[in-house]
Order: structure tokens, then sequence, then C-alpha cells
């Protein structure tokens, strides 16, 4: 080969292997993936902020981080309100800084976000900003890059990693599609153990996987409405960790009731089931249809004999209902239980008592015209539940509805009470001045 040098053994000399070696060196910088890089950004507004969440760090009583870009600094603006109420009394601290990449996050992790600290979950959310710049399997890479770190620093932290959020009003946008891909990747990270991966993204979605700017103005960052969804979607797996928010605990009124829903949090629930979303709004629980099996919100606390009262009113009608005395089967984690309807159709059925996954209707109104005129399907409507013993009695709107008693032997008497979304392709209810009496228990 014509201008290498070969020595009388067959050997390349020195010279041409030298050549070679600098030019693999050169070839694998230009192909370096950026993602996995630390380094700082050159804004002094950026290093500033820095600073301070360093020293925020530095004074302790550490439980909590959101680690993440200007979707989790967001929390300080729009999603201010919420954050109070969920993480106000958790020893929460915001890493988030807007316009982070992987690479700016990692650099921050190395320079002090973390120092001294040992947090009991970390709630991580990053690579949307790496999109345009990075593939899919760079950003991953990246990523995989932060929770290995957090692992090896703060190696008693549970990680929650979620899933990039979606962009874009579209399925289709190119953005939205390559973070799809990352999230494929990442959910790889899960290993059961000290890192969960979480996919909280159909939340934020219609059912046909459009993103709306009444959750996301700018269709990349949440408004208020989309951080109390994001805050209660992964409650669950905050309060696995940190404990549960404690349940409403307010003064009896004057007729002797008592909250089971303080207009903030959804502490004290629970959500059960399929693809709707439950979030807290305007001090009110809203629970919007979703795909896949009918979703409940359940009451953590079991009840027996009681008289419940609650507002409900559409945003968009869905079928929908108030079940009491429920329960969870655990092999198919369906919940049953004696439903009261609340029923837009013009079938009228709102007051009327149906059980759920057993025996179907218990107490129809098809003879009552008073009743089925009752609720008013655009306003707020009262629902009054009475449960005494085997018998159960509905009031909606003041007016009589629903007289059952339950002599069979399949009757229950005690159980959680559920807000339930029926699997609808759209639909969005709102309840609101939940209460509950508990009653001296009757015989059976």
């Amino acid at each position: 080969m014509k201008g290498l040098r070969v020595s009388r053994c067959g050997c390349v000399s020195l010279r041409v292997w030298g050549a070679v070696f600098l030019s693999s060196i050169f070839s694998a910088t230009i192909w370096a993936n950026e993602a996995v890089v630390p380094v700082p950004r050159p804004d002094g507004w950026w290093m500033e902020r820095h600073q301070k969440l360093n020293e925020r760090v530095k004074q302790g009583n550490v439980d909590l981080l959101f680690i993440g870009n200007s979707i989790t600094q967001g929390w300080e603006g729009a999603g201010k309100a919420v954050w109070e109420a969920y993480y106000g009394n958790r020893n929460a601290v915001n890493l988030g800084i807007s316009g982070d990449r992987t690479q700016h996050v990692l650099w921050r992790l190395e320079n002090g976000n973390i120092e001294g600290i040992s947090p009991k979950l970390a709630v991580v959310m990053i690579g949307t900003n790496n999109a345009a710049a990075n593939q899919p399997e760079e950003t991953a890479e990246g990523i995989r890059a932060i929770v290995a770190k957090l692992r090896q620093k703060l190696p008693e932290t549970k990680i929650l990693l979620l899933a990039i959020f979606p962009r874009g009003e579209t399925p289709e946008d190119p953005l939205r599609q390559k973070n799809e891909q990352v999230n494929g990747l990442i959910a790889q990270l899960d290993d059961g153990e000290w890192v969960k991966f979480v996919n909280i993204n159909t939340a934020f979605l219609t059912v046909d996987g459009t993103l709306t700017k009444e959750i996301m103005p700018d269709l990349l960052h949440p408004n208020a409405r989309g951080y109390a969804i994001w805050a209660a979607a992964i409650e669950p797996f905050v309060a696995e960790v940190l404990g549960p928010l404690p349940a409403p605990e307010g003064p009896a009124d004057e007729e002797g009731f008592v909250p089971l829903f303080d207009g903030k949090t959804i502490a004290g629930w629970r959500k059960a089931g399929g693809g709707a979303t439950y979030w807290v709004e305007d001090g009110c629980i809203v629970g919007k249809a979703g795909p896949g099996p009918n979703t409940f919100l359940c009451t953590e606390k079991h009840y027996r004999d009681f008289i419940l009262k609650l507002e409900a009113k559409f945003d968009d009608p869905v079928n929908s209902g108030i079940q009491i005395r429920s329960h969870q089967r655990p092999d198919t984690g369906r919940v049953y239980g004696y439903q009261c309807e609340i029923d837009p159709s013009p079938r009228a059925w709102s007051g009327g008592i149906y059980d759920e996954a057993r025996r179907g209707w218990l107490f129809k109104l098809d003879q009552n015209e008073e009743a089925r005129k009752a609720f008013k399907p655009t306003e707020w409507n009262e629902f009054v539940i009475e449960a005494k013993g085997r018998r159960i009695r509905t009031w909606v709107n003041g007016v009589p509805c629903a007289d059952f008693t339950d002599e069979s032997d399949q009757a229950d008497l005690e159980g959680f009470i559920a807000l339930q979304v029926h699997s609808a392709k759209k639909g969005q209810i709102r309840w609101r001045n939940i209460r509950i009496k508990e009653l001296p228990p009757e015989s059976p």
C-alpha cells in the first residue's frame, strides 16, 4: 500500500499507527453523545438559580426532590397553589431550571444540588429540551446517566422516573413522537425496587391523544389545571414513600356532618380502575373519562351506617355514579357496591340504585316521575344518601328517589365510598361539598 511503512516483521510503523489512533479519537469526539456530558450553562441567571438551589439544599430538611427543566420550575409559577397543597408540608425542594437538558442536570447534580442530603424520594422528569438536538437513544442515555448519578450519590433515595410529558397538539407532532420513543427506552430503567417508571401522560390528553390548551396553553407547559392533574396522578406513588396526606379533618357542622374532601387535594382518597383522570380544581374534584374500564376515586376509610351529602355537576355529560359500602375484588381489581346513579341521559335515572358488578338494577325510578325530573343535567345537584342497616334511601335536590332494603345474602353492610366515571369516549363531571355524618350501627 502506497505510503505505508512496514517493518521486517510486517508491523505497521508507530508513526502510522499514531495517526490512525488520533483519527479514531477525533471521530469519537465528533460522534460523542452530548446528552451524557455534564456541562453548565453560560447564562448568569442560570448560575444564580443553581447557587440558590445549592444554598437551599445546604439547609437540610429535604425529604422530596423534583428534578427537571422549566416544566418542573413551573411549580413555582402556575403550579404554586398545587405545590403548597400537596408538598408544602413534605419538606420538598424544586430543582427545576428552565431550558435545562440532561447534560445540564448532570452538571448540577455533580456540583452541589444534592450534596449533604438523603431525601426519601426524587421525582425526575427531563428530556423534552433534548428532543430537537438529540436522537431518542441519546436522550435516553442522558436520562440513564441522571438516574445512575442519583443512585450513586443518594443510595437511600427512591426515584420516581416520569415519562417525558406530551407536547404538541396531536400524536403526530414530531417532537412528541421523539419523546415517546425516549419513554419506551427509559421504561427499562424501572428496577422494581429503587427506580419506578411511571407514565401519566394520558391524564393530560383527550381520548384521541390530543393535547389541549386548556391543560397546556403553549402545548408544552402545564397551567394550574395541568399541575393539579400531575400532583393527583403521582400522589399514590409519593404517598407510598412519604406516607399519605392527612385526610380532611374539620369540625362538624350544625347537623353533625364532617368533610370528606378538603377542597385542595385528593387526600383521603385513592384511585381504582381504568383510564379516567381525577384532580382538584376550583374547590371541586373533577373526573374526566378516559380509555379502559370504569374508574373510581375511593375513600381510604370504610363506612357502615351514615348519611352522605354531596353536589355534582357535568362539564360534559358522562355516565357517573356514587358508590357506597363498596369493595374491590383482589383478583380483578373491579370495584362493586351499591351505586346511586348520576345519569344525564334521557333515561333520567339519577338517584336510582344499581349494583355495578353483581345484580344490576336494585331500585329503578321508572314509575316515579317526580324523582326522574329532580335532576338538572346542566346545573349543580345535591345528592343525599342514607345507609342504615339493610335500608338505603336517596334524595336528589330534596326529592325522595330510591328506598331499597336489601334482604339478600349478598347485602353489604360496610365498605368505602367511591365516585365513578364510566368508561366513555368523552365526558367530565365535578363533585363538591362532600360530607358525611356517621350513624350508630343498626343490627343486620
